[in-house]
Order: structure tokens, then C-alpha cells, then sequence
């Protein structure tokens, strides 16, 4: 178990006023169920999420395991409303389609090949679409990754977490654009239920000497911090670890660096570079702060 700071021991305390904020979102769409890394278990539940085009279209890549059952729940507890397959043992067919009911008898869904699939759910046609992705590389466990924090008017309520939605081209990257966030600190969970019990499996924190960085279940609570209220761009990349937190209206990186951290320097579009040119226009990340500056 971690220790947590004051601020964040208070914020439990204002979470816990709002818990069932997630049971109403309209936004999220859980799946549970053997054929995900978790099982059954709604606190590890990962969520496919709506578009921004169509809010009765929810989508996401995950890894499931062959011949396993899973069905989709529109809260984090069982119960509720839910999506189930028309027939029992159904299959996607060369399409990757699946009929869908509301509740009616408890029936599964299940793939015939282990691997990462995209799924898309539109709610409106009763359809799912579940088709192996492009990427296989590693195995993805999760869509979805949430921010809480004092940057956030919602504060640490975990169930009321902003957005990183996933890549369908690289479902390992988390992107959260033209975010409202307030001078203040956050941090980053991958499970909205499970995050709410504060126990640091969930979490993402900040690594004490990269802010460029983030370890999961880490000692203590260190977190990001945003000096400069305003519109930001958060892109976390899970695959090795890494989080780029940019000024979405000024195109300037606000990443905090740590104080004994070595200067590290990213062109205009965000990307790290190990040897800037000589003229190239850079964004200088030291001392906890970020400059744009001709090298």
C-alpha cells in the first residue's frame, strides 16, 4: 500500500461523496469477463469508450484469450443494464459482427484465436464488431487510461476521471487534446473502480528524476504538475513508459522536469531529441521548467 500525500488523503474523502458518478456515465462501456487478463473482476475493468463522433459507438483494443467468454456492462458493477450476444457461445462471423440484446438471457461472446482485437459496439444497431488488430506485439490489457488531480474541477474523483483515449493504429499510446486544466498537480489510473480504492497497482505516477517518465505502483505519490493554467495535450505511451505534456494553445512543452534532472530538449512537435542543431528552434525542459528557445 502507498502513502499518500494530504492533499490526496483529503481528495479520498471527496471522492467518496460522488462514487456513483461512474454508474451514470454515458461515455463508457465496460468489458468483463475469462477472456480478459482480469477475469471477472469489475475492479480491474478496463471500458470501451464513445466516439467522439458517435456517442452510441464505444471502441477500444484489448487482448483476448481463445474459446473464453466476456460480455459488456454499462456500469463497473454487475447487475445493471448490459450487453449480451442474441445466440449463446456466439462467435464473430467473417465480418467480425455479433448481434447484441439488451440483458434477456446471460449469453457470451467468445474469439477462436488469442490476440489483440479492435471492438466497436454500436448501441444503436445492437452490433459488435470484434476483428484482430494490426498491432500484436504485445499483449494490451486495457483502452482507456484516466486523469484525476487538483488540475481538474472534479478533483480526485475517480470516477469522474478525464479521458485518454486510446490509438486504434497504436493502442499502447493514450492521448488526452485541448484538456482545461488548472495550475495544480495529477496523476494517471487504468481502472476507474479499482483506482477508487487508492491502491497504487492502479496508478501511474511520476518518475522522481524524469517527469518525462511515469512507473506504475510506485512508491510514494509523486505527480505531474501544471504551473500555467490552460488547454494541454497529454500523450502517455505505455509501452515504454513515457508521457509528453503539452500546451495545446501555445505549442510551448510544459512537461515539469525534476530539479536535479539533466536538461533534455524536444523539437516543436513534441518529440525528444538527444542532439539539437545548431539554429534549430527547441523546447529546453530544466529545473522544472520549460523554455522555448534557437539552440
Amino acid at each position: 500500500m502507498k502513502i499518500f500525500t494530504k492533499l490526496t488523503i483529503g481528495a479520498i474523502m471527496l471522492a467518496g461523496a460522488s462514487t456513483m458518478n461512474a454508474q451514470n456515465r454515458q461515455d463508457l462501456l465496460f468489458l468483463a469477463g475469462d477472456a480478459l487478463s482480469y477475469g471477472w473482476s469489475l475492479d480491474d475493468a478496463t471500458a470501451l469508450v464513445a466516439t467522439t463522433e458517435n456517442d452510441k459507438v464505444y471502441t477500444g483494443t484489448v487482448y483476448l484469450e481463445a474459446d473464453k467468454d466476456f460480455k459488456f456492462l454499462t456500469t463497473y458493477d454487475f447487475g445493471n443494464k448490459e450487453f449480451h450476444s442474441v445466440s449463446a457461445n456466439a462467435t464473430p462471423d467473417a465480418e467480425g459482427n455479433v448481434s447484441l440484446m439488451v440483458d434477456g438471457d446471460d449469453n457470451k461472446i467468445h474469439v477462436t484465436e488469442s490476440a489483440n482485437y479492435l471492438i466497436n459496439v454500436d448501441t444503436e444497431s445492437m452490433t459488435a464488431t470484434i476483428v484482430k488488430s494490426k498491432y500484436q506485439q504485445t499483449h494490451i490489457p486495457f483502452c482507456v487510461l484516466f486523469m484525476v488531480g487538483s488540475t481538474f474541477e472534479s478533483n480526485y474523483s475517480c470516477d469522474q476521471g478525464h479521458i485518454m483515449r486510446q490509438s486504434a493504429e497504436e493502442p499502447y499510446m493514450f492521448t488526452a487534446k485541448d484538456e482545461i486544466m488548472n495550475a495544480g498537480i495529477f496523476k494517471i489510473n487504468w481502472a476507474i473502480k479499482g483506482a477508487g480504492t487508492w491502491n497504487g497497482k492502479y496508478w501511474y505516477f511520476r518518475d522522481t528524476n524524469d517527469a518525462t517518465k511515469m512507473i506504475l505502483n510506485a512508491d510514494g505519490d509523486n505527480q505531474w504538475e501544471i504551473t500555467t493554467a490552460g488547454k494541454y495535450n497529454v500523450t502517455a505511451n505505455t509501452a515504454d513508459n513515457t508521457i509528453r505534456i503539452i500546451s495545446a494553445s501555445a505549442g510551448v512543452d510544459e512537461i515539469e522536469a525534476d530539479e536535479s534532472a539533466d536538461a533534455v530538449y524536444y523539437n516543436m512537435q513534441g518529440v525528444r531529441v538527444a542532439n539539437p542543431e545548431k539554429g534549430a528552434m527547441v523546447i529546453k525542459v530544466a529545473g522544472g521548467k520549460a523554455q522555448k528557445l534557437i539552440f
